[in-house]
């Protein structure tokens, strides 16, 4: 295979350009991981959230868009009942 000599010639500039291409997209990606994984492991608290076994009227964790049945929330720790309620409270639409 025959190596094709580039437009342009190798130079300190346009090394110089490639690094802080790559450092910036390495950057950019590592906080997009960074962030995601933060987003996962943070989860409020029963005692937080105001988390109780029982609905608010007609509010209840079965009606909330957080909710994941069988038992578990989006946005707080689980085991969460789906006849639960808490002062996150997202009604379905």
């Amino acid at each position: 295979m025959k190596h094709k000599p580039t437009d342009q010639p190798l130079s300190r500039r346009n090394l110089l350009k490639a690094g802080a291409g790559a450092a910036g997209v390495a950057a950019l990606l590592g906080t997009g991981v960074a962030s995601a994984t933060a987003q996962v492991t943070k989860k409020a608290s029963h005692k937080d959230a105001g988390y109780q076994e029982s609905p608010n009227g007609g509010k209840r964790c079965g009606t909330c868009r957080q909710f994941r049945p069988p038992s578990s929330c989006v946005t707080v720790e689980s085991p969460i009942s789906e006849n639960g309620w808490c002062r996150l409270y997202a009604g379905k639409g």
